[in-house]
């Protein structure tokens, strides 16, 4: 099997499994690509979104406010690697599982 096979395996059987744009076959992304990992649910006391973004010197993520406009909070920064990517989309991935699952939660 080759080798980007095995990775688009991994990444349909484990839920955390992150590709990055070099393993997807795209370049390697410039500073200011982004990469959006999702939404809270409707109706969340602290609405927004969650993005990677591409720095010069590294990978952001960043949690974009719709409440206050104009406003992004840095979360966390990674090194401007491909695991730097890999590691940043899935924190990104996973405040996005919490935020949700907290809405979730207060539904009921």
């Amino acid at each position: 099997m080759s080798k980007v096979y095995e990775q688009e395996n991994e990444a349909l059987t484990n839920k955390w499994a992150v590709l990055t744009e070099k393993e997807c076959g795209h370049r390697e992304p410039k500073a200011g690509y982004e990469w959006d990992a999702g939404c809270t649910l409707p109706m969340d006391p602290s609405p927004g979104r969650w993005t990677v973004r591409r720095d010069t010197n590294h990978w952001v993520v960043l949690f974009h406010s719709f409440t206050i406009v104009h406003t992004e909070y840095i979360i966390q920064s990674f090194s401007p690697t491909e695991d730097g990517e890999r590691a940043a989309k899935t924190m990104a991935l996973k405040l996005v599982d919490i935020a949700r699952s907290k809405s979730e939660y207060r539904r009921f």
